[in-house]
């Protein structure tokens, strides 16, 4: 990834969505952080939902969340795996029904950083309910389905799907404690569809971690600005090893570097965080290690610091 990077913003239509789910309307709160209480701790690439959930209650029912956990598809160790961010509601138009706003903002948005993107057409409106066994519902229109994929990234593009849905509705809290999480897919209200001319939607989908990008960043997010010091943090799969941090001025050389020292999680994975503090400036925020076979993965996001 280039140090500087810049690209247009295009100006995105709102894009009206039908949620049929009966959730309270969504507020926009603060999400802690920490292992517990960060959006990490939203349900892991197994769908199980954890004992300690990141959303809150409005006084009328309803569920309060912040950010939306969005994934999209980016390279790592020579193949494609899925890499995590966290987008505001606001983005979306879908604001009664958070699992329907985060499939919007994966058909539709783009990703902050430009090494991502989506498997996904933008679609006018999407669909979304629970049940009480922790199954998701899931209604898109058939023009959300991108043409032109072949088997391995139709099945990617349905992970993507998977991950995104079930991590929104862990992080809101409208799964039951202690359930498998997963994903019924309808395509204009019908089931068991054919899609991207080559996966029948037959069984239900549950995300798999073996899609997952071994590590990335959650801390900073693309085209940051900070004010002073910068939060670096992020997770790892089990198996990573050697993780490293380091962070460079636009010229590439570094400045600051460390070890990602991980605090392993209920969920399976692992956390590292780090505070730093930079001179007022443009960097690149680097988070290197080595996955269970030994090949070298990453991720890296730009950020600027501005004066404290």
């Amino acid at each position: 990834m280039c140090p500087a990077r810049s690209r247009p913003t295009p100006a995105r239509r709102p894009l009206p969505v039908l949620a049929l789910s009966a959730v309270g309307v969504l507020v926009l709160g603060a999400c802690a952080s920490g292992p517990e209480g960060s959006p990490d701790a939203a349900v892991p690439a197994t769908g199980k939902v954890p004992a300690t959930s990141t959303g809150t209650s409005t006084a009328d029912g309803g569920v309060a969340t912040t950010k939306l956990p969005v994934y999209w598809v980016g390279r790592a160790n020579g193949g494609e795996r899925l890499f995590r961010e966290f987008r505001d509601a606001s983005e979306a138009a879908a604001a009664v029904d958070p699992i329907a706003a985060a499939a919007e903002l994966m058909t539709g948005a783009t990703p902050e950083d430009p090494d991502y993107r989506t498997l996904w057409s933008p679609v006018d409106r999407v669909g979304a309910s629970t049940s009480p066994d922790g199954t998701i519902t899931v209604d898109l229109p058939s023009e959300a389905f991108r043409p032109g994929l072949d088997r391995r990234e139709a099945r990617l593009a349905l992970q993507q799907l998977a991950h995104t849905v079930t991590a929104t509705a862990g992080t809101a809290g409208l799964l039951p404690e202690g359930s498998e999480a997963e994903v019924v897919v309808l395509v204009d209200g019908r089931p068991n569809e054919e899609v991207f001319e080559s996966v029948r939607l037959d069984t239900p989908l549950r995300p798999d971690e073996r899609v997952e990008a071994p590590i990335w960043l959650d801390e900073p997010q693309q085209d940051a600005r900070t004010e002073g010091s910068l939060t670096l943090s992020g997770r790892a799969l089990d198996g990573v090893r050697g993780g490293r941090w380091t962070v460079a001025g636009p010229d590439g050389k570094r400045v600051s570097s460390g070890a990602a020292a991980v605090v392993p999680r209920s969920d399976g994975t692992a956390g590292f965080r780090t505070e730093l503090e930079l001179e007022p400036g443009d960097y690149v925020v680097t988070v290197v290690g080595r996955d269970a076979e030994g090949g070298t993965v990453r991720d890296d996001k730009d950020v600027e610091v501005r004066p404290g």
